[in-house]
């Protein structure tokens, strides 16, 4: 399974960086991309730098409902005929409509599976409501965030009803609770993530600061 950030705050030479973030997923036969950032041309050039079309996209799956997570939307459904769409049910109505005239949606409540290998840790949160993907790579399993309002400690605890969870990658926001963080073997952290120079002088072996074109295999 490989990851690959195709929005974040930073980015390599010849990716565009700006405020959101979004990751392209890519497992044996299946694309799928976690979130949007905020700027469609952007992301549809940083797709681009990655070989991958906006058509070739199976499934998108989005965090919550804040500008830099959805604004590069309408650019990934008016560039896709069959795409698969997951969202946390509390989108707006307007929103969830207007997904549904261009996409199959499906709105998330509880954890559920989106593809083999690949699920949601359902809506969590209470004042924003946010769900996260889990990836199983064999034995382990590792947690996607767009910005982890709920906090990576539900999360987590969410994830780890089906494993043991070995890393993250996306926005941490806030959180800094290092016995959380030490408990994993890998944190990769970018976007909202507040406390990024901390995390790293405390696990400088398990962390990697994340940008748009950074990629891992797992």
């Amino acid at each position: 399974m490989q990851l690959t950030v195709v929005y974040d705050n930073n980015a390599a030479e010849g990716f565009h960086a700006g405020w959101g973030f979004a990751c392209l997923i890519r497992h044996g036969d299946t694309t799928l991309l976690f979130d949007t950032g905020w700027n469609g041309p952007a992301l549809l050039e940083n797709l681009q730098n990655v070989g991958v079309r906006p058509s070739e996209i199976d499934i998108l799956i989005l965090s919550h409902q804040h500008w830099d997570h959805i604004g590069g939307l309408s650019a990934i459904l008016h560039n896709s005929d069959t795409l698969e769409v997951y969202v946390p049910r509390e989108f707006s109505p307007n929103l969830k409509k207007e997904i549904a005239r261009h996409s199959h949606l499906i709105e998330v409540t509880k954890s559920r599976q989106v593809c083999k290998g690949v699920f949601s840790t359902g809506q969590l949160g209470k004042s924003i409501k946010e769900q996260s993907l889990i990836l199983q790579s064999e034995d382990e399993l590792y947690v996607i965030t767009g910005c982890a309002h709920p906090g990576l400690g539900e999360i987590i605890d969410n994830a780890a009803k089906r494993g043991h969870v070995t890393g993250v990658l996306g926005g941490l926001h806030d959180f800094n609770d290092m016995d959380i963080l030490g408990r994993l073997s890998y944190i990769a952290a970018g976007h909202c993530t507040s406390h990024h120079d901390e995390i790293r002088r405390k696990f400088p072996d398990k962390f990697a600061y994340i940008y748009a074109g950074y990629s891992v295999d797992i």
